[in-house]
């Protein structure tokens, strides 16, 4: 299990784009409410971080882009890597993706810095050596006492390297390093698929039916409305290209089917629109230090709370809103005492601040822990803990957390 307790950010700012609005600028990323985001006002931005020493793994969640780059540089340590970031939807029935704008799953990834991999040599060589390998590492000085042969006679050329350096070692996606030093970030996100003939429900939009100045609303091409609630493709801050020039959903009043119920960032006359596609947003943002314990006990406990509102009706009818879905977790670990005292002082330290964590860990690899066991989440409770044997060097470890979207 992994949690992230420490983030490591100084600063955030835009490098490309702008702030789709005073509502949402960039600073809140570094918020604890997921839905209090950034957006941009346009397919693509640039966010630019600052960051201090000991950051250990990255944390993301609330995001809508079709694309996610993520580029760390290391000063400290003149270290530099650039990772595509997987895009990892909550599922593909579509269903279950109605009246839902949190689609795309949270992400932790981490980030450390690893030694050099190359074979190292040890002096004095006093047995016969052969080095197949395209770059080798060695110390400062290499004493020979026996042969040393570079290549194995085919065609591949062998090189010996002599020393090795901090240049030497690189930032890798896994959890086998130390921690970075200072530097910075930049992460980069865009968006680029035409979501306008993907409704959930319903027709595909077609074009635009202006009421006045920039209200109007979206119609299928036998000129009947598209109810929102039913695409659920469109939502505030979707970007509209009509006639080529790009406009964003400013409002949405109620299922968008009224004459003048959606509101554009300009003004436009009755027009076939050309593409529909999600806007840039991305919810919270964090490159933290991590506290690492034992994973759950076998028997851990993944349950589902759905927030969608079933009402049963008097004539025996049913009328439903579908809603988010959150995880909750309940977690049984027997952990050594430094452990367990880590996860008390980490309570002390939030008690009821969300927080982002990795329930699992070093799974096979089609589990996708860093998608399926990862989120921004609360403790319900204070933790408890129970000496699992008589010595009190390990102890038995129960708390509860709650998903936050």
């Amino acid at each position: 299990m992994k949690i992230l307790d420490s983030n490591k950010i100084l600063a955030q700012s835009l490098s490309s784009g702008v702030q789709f609005s005073a509502d949402y600028p960039v600073d809140n990323i570094a918020d604890d409410n997921p839905r209090k985001c950034f957006m941009a006002n346009s397919a693509s931005a640039t966010i630019s971080l600052t960051l201090e020493s000991g950051m250990s793994a990255i944390f993301i969640s609330g995001v809508m882009a079709d694309s996610l780059t993520l580029n760390i540089s290391d000063t400290d340590n003149s270290l530099s890597i650039t990772d595509v970031l997987d895009i990892n939807v909550y599922s593909t029935n579509k269903w279950l993706n109605k009246n839902n704008d949190a689609k795309q799953k949270p992400n932790l990834q981490p980030y450390t810095r690893g030694t050099f991999s190359g074979t190292v040599l040890s002096s004095p060589i006093t047995t016969d050596t052969t080095l197949s390998d395209y770059l080798m590492g060695a110390p400062d000085t290499l004493v020979l006492e026996a042969n040393l042969t570079l290549g194995n006679g085919g065609a591949d050329l062998v090189i010996l390297v002599l020393g090795l350096s901090d240049s030497d070692n690189t930032i890798e996606n896994d959890w086998d390093g130390s921690s970075l030093g200072a530097g910075t970030a930049t992460l980069s996100l865009e968006s680029s698929t035409d979501l306008k003939g993907s409704p959930v429900e319903g027709n595909s939009i077609h074009q635009w039916d202006q009421s006045s100045g920039a209200t109007g609303r979206f119609e299928d091409s036998s000129g009947d409305a598209i109810n929102i609630f039913d695409h659920s493709n469109m939502h505030v801050g979707s970007i509209i290209t009509i006639g080529g020039s790009d406009y964003q959903v400013n409002q949405i009043v109620g299922d968008g089917t009224g004459v003048a119920d959606i509101t554009l960032s300009g003004s436009v006359a009755d027009a076939t629109i050309t593409s529909v596609k999600n806007p840039v947003r991305i919810g919270i943002f964090q490159a933290s230090s991590v506290i690492e314990i034992e994973n759950p006990q076998l028997g851990i406990s993944k349950a589902l709370q759905d927030f969608s509102i079933r009402k049963p009706l008097n004539n025996g009818g049913y009328q439903e809103t579908q809603k988010n879905v959150i995880n909750i977790f309940t977690c049984n670990l027997i952990v050594p005492i430094a452990q367990a005292n880590n996860i008390l002082d980490f309570y002390h330290a939030y008690r009821s601040k969300p927080f982002p964590v990795q329930v699992l860990n070093d799974l096979a690899s089609d589990q996708s822990e860093a998608f399926n066991f990862s989120g921004f989440f609360y403790m319900i409770d204070a933790p408890e803990m129970v000496s699992a044997d008589f010595s009190g060097s390990y102890q038995n470890l129960t708390f509860n957390i709650r998903e936050v979207v």
